[in-house]
């Protein structure tokens, strides 16, 4: 065989072996990059950084109890404790602003089990892999010439990934919520529930408002201010104990479980597991729920995290943003 042969023969092969895949961005790596772009993390969430903390109580409903053998879901009345948020990164975050709104929860049994999550109030996440969110963070870090990012190298990033655009997208199309009350917020990652019967079912879940779906008009938006949420969520609960139907949502044949930026189809079977209530407000900024990250977010066996690469990223990123600032 000619050398050339032997060459070309080489390189069939290798293009005939599976590809691997690159690693993933380490936690510290994923934090680093929101710093590029933020500045040092000191005192705050680099995400959701503007909040309100809350309490109250979750009860799972019988199906809720058959889907999953976690202890959350026993049918017990399991006290929660809650932080609403307003996206982006700044801490004086306009609450008009076409952003989204967060729900976190820590679920504490009397046993002492805990399960933490963090729910946002659109239906996708803004990057199909945790690469694509680093390089979309690095994509838009401050020219130090000019102090803002390079529009052309973010261009370039949206153009190599649009999945990255289609968060944003559908923030622009729906006008913001007029309460923390009135939104739904969906997990948008898949987990895997264990039932009664031993069976392992992927689901995503969302928290649907009980007092029904509402958004700010077009003039809301323009004289309510910016700083109405956490008041209005206050004289609310003040009256009645505010609450959200825990829903799970099943996939059909080829939905994808684990991209978040692709919501499943609205046809998809779904079950309300249980309920929600928020019973009391802080009265101030801060609060109890601050220096929780909310990265607790499996259960074994009832409840763990799928293979969707960005779930697997969330507590250990977490766990970083925590530890630089709180030290």
């Amino acid at each position: 065989m000619t050398l050339r042969r032997s060459l070309l023969a080489a390189a069939a092969l290798l293009l005939a072996l599976p590809v691997q895949a690159a690693d993933p961005p380490s936690p510290d790596a994923i934090v680093d990059a929101f710093e590029a772009v933020l500045g040092p993390i000191t005192n705050y969430r680099p995400s959701h950084p503007k909040g309100t903390c809350a309490v109250g109580h979750f009860t799972a409903t019988p199906d809720g109890t058959r889907l999953t053998v976690s202890p959350v879901f026993s049918g017990q009345r399991i006290p929660t404790l809650i932080r609403f948020g307003v996206g982006g990164a700044n801490p004086n975050a306009s609450d008009v602003a076409r952003s989204t709104r967060s729900l976190s929860i820590r679920f504490d049994t009397p046993s002492g089990d805990v399960w933490e999550m963090a729910n946002i109030s659109a239906p996708i996440f803004g990057a199909p892999t945790p690469q694509a969110l680093v390089d979309g963070l690095l994509a838009r870090r401050p020219d130090p010439a000019t102090g803002q990012p390079n529009a052309e190298r973010v261009a370039a990033f949206v153009a190599a990934n649009p999945a990255t655009t289609l968060q944003g997208r559908w923030l622009a199309a729906n006008l913001p919520p007029a309460s923390w009350a009135t939104t739904p917020y969906w997990g948008v990652n898949t987990f895997m529930f264990r039932g009664q019967d031993g069976q392992v079912r992927p689901a995503r879940w969302v928290f649907e408002p009980r007092a029904g779906v509402q958004r700010l008009t077009e003039e809301q938006v323009r004289t309510i201010g910016t700083n109405f949420l956490a008041d209005e969520m206050r004289r609310r609960v003040a009256t009645a104990p505010v609450e959200f139907d825990m829903v799970l949502q099943f996939p059909g044949q080829g939905d994808d479980l684990l991209n978040p930026t692709i919501a499943w189809p609205d046809d998809r079977p779904r079950t309300v597991v249980g309920r929600l209530a928020v019973t009391e407000v802080s009265a101030g900024p801060g609060g109890p729920c601050d220096p929780v990250s909310f990265l607790i977010l499996d259960q074994a066996p009832g409840i763990t995290m799928s293979d969707d690469p960005t779930l697997q990223a969330r507590a250990s990123a977490y766990a970083v943003s925590l530890s630089r600032r709180t030290r």
